[in-house]
């Protein structure tokens, strides 16, 4: 009974040495890395890619801004009580054509709209 135990407990260690001495990997070669088993060739180095083409910032236009609100009146004339040509929402672009005051005289670009809004409702 007492050889019983003894290789019933040695057993499992015995297996755990050998298994551990079979799992070790070898060395391989240079140029070559372990895989299934094997020393097996390295793959080929990724082909050349060209660098990314560089692309200029657009050129920046001074008469050009933005509607900076939600929305702005386009007026007739340089003042808040004159009468209202159209409403212009954030985002849009317009070219200044002059200034008078806090106020500037501004196109819609491809579109029939001009008229007059404050500076402070467009961007810089």
């Amino acid at each position: 009974m007492r050889r019983l135990v003894v290789t019933l407990l040695t057993l499992p260690a015995l297996c755990l040495g050998l298994a551990g001495a079979a799992a070790a990997q070898p060395v391989c070669p240079p140029g070559y890395f372990w895989s299934a088993g094997a020393c097996r060739p390295m793959p080929p180095p990724p082909a050349y890619a060209p660098p990314p083409v560089y692309v200029p910032p657009p050129v920046y236009d001074p008469g050009f801004k933005q509607v900076a609100r939600a929305y702005v009146t386009l007026r007739t004339c340089p003042g808040d009580g004159c009468p209202p040509v159209t409403t212009l929402s954030r985002g849009t672009p317009v070219r200044v054509l002059s200034y008078e005051g806090p106020f500037a005289l501004v196109r819609v670009p491809d579109s029939p709209y001009e008229g007059w809004v404050r500076l402070r409702h467009l961007t810089p």
